[in-house]
């Protein structure tokens, strides 16, 4: 499922890149993400098609659109499957840039 409510709540069908994109995008995410707020806790999680899984909680990013822990995720690993409108609301964010840790980027990836 996705939907353009929020940032980046997408769900990708394929497997992960082999190699992270670590790119102006990706670091515009990170700082946003770093600065959000956590919201409520659910009492699960999301697993994405990889192998890689979220926390429970969804987070307000400074500009007051939602998204979740795996964001980073998929910008470094799912880039062939984010619209282009998920682009450009990741473009606008304007709280800096800032390099991933591998664990925001993978979130317990699972290679197989």
């Amino acid at each position: 499922m996705i939907t353009n409510e929020g940032i980046l709540y997408i769900e990708p069908k394929g497997n992960a890149a082999i190699a992270p994109i670590i790119d102006e995008l990706t670091c515009r995410m990170t700082a946003a993400l770093r600065l959000g707020i956590p919201g409520v806790r659910y009492k699960g999680f999301h697993i994405c098609a990889c192998g890689a899984t979220s926390d429970n909680t969804d987070y307000t990013l400074p500009n007051g659109e939602k998204t979740n822990s795996l964001c980073i995720h998929y910008l470094a690993f799912h880039r062939a499957e984010i619209p282009e409108s998920q682009f450009k609301k990741v473009a606008a964010l304007e709280c800096g840039e800032e390099i991933p840790t591998e664990r925001e980027i993978s979130i317990a990836l699972v290679r197989i």
